[in-house]
């Protein structure tokens, strides 16, 4: 297990980054190509709001609880919930169950539906559809090299803390 999660935490800063240049090179690529200009994800929108409001009340020391509480409860969903439940999801049960001769169409499906399961609450395509795509093929990869849906778990974890530290960190 030890080593599975030394491949875990070797991928991890590899898939975070080359996810997030495709988030910004598809924003970019639809402003210059089609004069579109693409949001971020309703929950990435959420978080940059509650972030500026936070910042806005003159120090720390006037957050309001209820902030604290709404940006505490988004870091336990983001790096707990979704990456157990998307995981057993799209990994388990999408790519894993089904077994055709070529491994890369339940791949290639599970990872679209990934995608595409985002977009429930705000209309797509937006800067990260491409990117959540490539995400979900990097997890597919990572289970099967792993052999271990606990390490697609630990990798879509760290994926989703990275952005919410980034998001707090540089909210614009």
């Amino acid at each position: 297990m030890k080593e599975k999660l030394i491949q875990t935490l070797k991928a991890w800063p590899i898939i975070t980054l080359v996810t997030v240049a495709l988030c910004y090179v598809t924003k970019a690529g639809a402003e210059a190509f089609f004069g579109i200009s693409l949001e971020s994800q309703s929950t990435v929108e959420l978080v940059k709001a509650l972030v500026k409001h936070m910042c806005s009340n003159v120090g720390w020391h006037k957050v309001f609880f209820r902030d604290v509480w709404a940006l505490t409860l988004i870091a336990l969903q983001a790096a707990i919930l979704a990456p157990v439940i998307e995981e057993t999801v799209f990994r388990w049960i999408l790519w894993r169950l089904p077994r055709p001769a070529l491994e890369w169409v339940p791949a290639i499906t599970s990872s679209a539906l990934f995608s595409a399961a985002h977009y429930i609450v705000m209309p797509w395509p937006n800067d990260a559809f491409i990117a959540l795509f490539f995400f979900g093929l990097a997890q597919c990869w990572l289970y099967k090299k792993t052999g271990s849906l606990w390490c697609a778990m630990v990798n879509h974890a760290l994926f989703n803390t990275t952005n919410l530290v980034l998001l707090v960190a540089l909210p614009q």
